[in-house]
């Protein structure tokens, strides 16, 4: 359950960032004179934006009723404890958490150096874009620190997991992935929000 919540909240941050690029690509093809495409561009760039924070709601939304219906704080089987499967499938748990971080903060990076691009485009274009673009270095920045929160959060989850294993209850730590979940559709939300007000 938590990790198909997490790869649904990474696939949202995906689909929101490629808006942000598609509206980037606007710029460039308005600069070249296409507005017929630049404006297939807007309309493509702002239903990314539509859906991922959408997607981003849905899975908050699909977890909270799943979570529903755990029970809370159930005893652990004295078997299960040494059971090694059990601690295996914390670890999982952690990889997806850590896999979600490494695929946000690359993905902040490649946001960032997208900038590098349109600069060096602007050179051999000749065009002065300064006046209709906004720097993708802080919205760039901004996805790394997500990134680096979600490893933050992933690895307290699973030391307090092992720990809760240990001490014979375990249950899933709901208000984390709540947390966690609200951070990113905020994120996406922040980041549609940027890409209906880039031009």
């Amino acid at each position: 359950m938590e990790r198909t919540f997490l790869s649904s909240l990474k696939f949202s941050v995906y689909v929101v960032g490629a808006g942000i690029t598609v509206s980037k690509m606007e710029l460039v093809v308005k600069a070249l004179g296409k507005p017929e495409l630049a404006t297939f561009l807007r309309e493509v760039a702002n239903m990314l934006a539509f859906v991922g924070t959408f997607i981003a709601g849905l899975g908050i939304l699909s977890f909270f009723r799943t979570v529903s219906h755990i029970n809370k704080a159930q005893p652990v089987d004295k078997k299960e404890v040494v059971d090694p499967r059990i601690y295996m499938a914390a670890e999982r748990t952690f990889l997806a958490w850590v896999r979600t971080a490494i695929s946000i903060t690359v993905f902040g990076f490649v946001i960032e150096k997208f900038e590098f691009f349109l600069i060096q485009l602007s050179k051999v274009l000749k065009w002065n874009f300064s006046a209709d673009h906004k720097s993708l270095m802080s919205i760039g920045m901004f996805v790394i620190v997500i990134g680096v929160v979600t490893l933050v959060l992933g690895t307290a989850n699973f030391y307090r997991t092992v720990y809760k294993i240990d001490q014979g209850y375990y249950r899933t730590n709901v208000w984390l992935y709540k947390v966690y979940g609200i951070i990113i559709f905020f994120t996406c939300l922040t980041l549609a929000i940027d890409i209906l007000k880039i031009i």
